[in-house]
């Protein structure tokens, strides 16, 4: 029988350090700003998108589009979002950042630069630039062979 370690591989080192960065910056929000992960996502998806409806927020921040209701209610009654009517489509709403949630996001935005700072130590510009110009080439492999096979 054939073995494979995966623990070195290219694949499981960018997962882990996805889900490094994520524990961290959670952590981070939790803390400073009492967010989720999914409550601060949705912060920065809006910020730059206002006026998504829930399924465009879902895709944005990569969730099933059920499991936001819970998370928008409850940032609706903290006063972060307000949900209206979508003028196109009565029985849709689209979801909108309130002025409240203006401090936040400058909040959120301090954090994750503060954050990079740490974690970027000791890295060049150009170990960066190599680094996200790789990733985006084997997104796009990947994505072409996915696309092929459906």
């Amino acid at each position: 029988m054939r073995k494979l370690d995966l623990s070195d591989s290219l694949g499981m080192l960018v997962f882990l350090t996805s889900k490094s960065l994520e524990r961290l910056a959670e952590a981070e929000m939790k803390k400073r700003l009492g967010l989720t992960s999914s409550q601060w996502k949705i912060i920065m998806a809006l910020n730059l998108s206002d006026g998504l409806s829930q399924k465009e927020l879902a895709e944005k921040i990569y969730v099933d589009g059920s499991t936001l209701v819970p998370i928008i209610d409850k940032m609706e009654l903290d006063g972060l979002v307000e949900r209206r009517q979508d003028p196109n489509d009565r029985r849709n709403n689209r979801i909108f950042l309130t002025k409240k949630s203006g401090s936040v996001v400058d909040s959120i935005i301090e954090i994750i630069l503060e954050l990079r700072k740490i974690i970027y130590n000791e890295l060049s510009q150009e170990e960066l630039e190599s680094a996200k110009k790789t990733m985006k080439k084997i997104i796009d492999n990947a994505d072409t062979v996915a696309n092929k096979a459906m």
